[in-house]
């Protein structure tokens, strides 16, 4: 693919995804590529490509009859994915603690590293799903490992939209994931289960303000400022 087209699609992509989490579109909206094309004035090729990936980071639906259509972010949504990490995710944790290899250890810090230098939410989210994903690999074999996979990657929209709307709570993430690599590095187990279980539970609380404020911004009423 040339690197030309490569920098439409991204582009392309990069502004839908912000005019989504903006709430520019709303749940349900069609995205149609032609439409799409001369806004940006680029040929439908990019385009297409841009809607797979908004399909990949589960803010859009791709249906063969209905098309292109913008998927909703809900409370209700992102409550059961964190219920479910917060009841999951700190015990993988705390396994992972004394099978993690110092290689993906190092590649973790590293990724944490990139992290602390992005302000793109989009960036910062797909990084912060290798960043959890880096940790708990070692158990890879595991069902509790592939349930959790998942609902990172089902988790990203939420991340990218919470950062997108109050880029304030960075440092707080990154202060946190700071946190739960000193446990690791430390072969502490149950330190790391109970940092990543308040990690989790702060985020949701962040998120669940996001969506609210997403959500009054679409109908039009001003959203209070958060206390976070």
């Amino acid at each position: 693919m040339p690197k030309a087209f490569k920098t439409i699609e991204q582009q392309v992509l990069s502004l839908l995804r912000n005019d989504i989490l903006a709430g520019k579109y709303r749940p349900g909206d069609k995205l149609r590529q032609d439409e799409v094309a001369r806004r940006f004035e680029v040929s439908t090729t990019p385009v297409r490509e841009a809607f797979r990936g908004l399909r990949s980071e589960g803010l859009v639906l791709i249906d063969a009859n209905k098309g292109v259509v913008v998927k909703g972010l809900t409370v209700k949504d992102v409550a059961e994915i964190y219920e479910l990490r917060i009841a999951l995710e700190p015990l993988l944790a705390k396994k992972a603690v004394s099978s993690i290899s110092p290689e993906s250890l190092e590649a973790a810090n590293t990724i944490h590293e990139e992290m602390c230098a992005s302000t793109d939410p989009h960036r910062w989210s797909a990084l912060n799903r290798e960043f959890h994903i880096k940790l708990m690999m070692s158990e890879e074999d595991s069902r509790l490992y592939e349930i959790v996979k998942n609902l990172l990657v089902v988790a990203e929209p939420y991340v990218s939209l919470s950062i997108f709307m109050h880029p304030k709570i960075l440092q707080v993430d990154n202060e946190e994931h700071g946190m739960i690599l000193e446990g690791f590095n430390k072969k502490n187990g149950r330190l790391v289960q109970k940092i990543v279980k308040q990690h989790l539970e702060q985020t949701l609380a962040a998120i669940q303000d996001s969506v609210n404020e997403k959500t009054l911004r679409q109908m039009g009423t001003p959203a209070k400022t958060s206390a976070r």
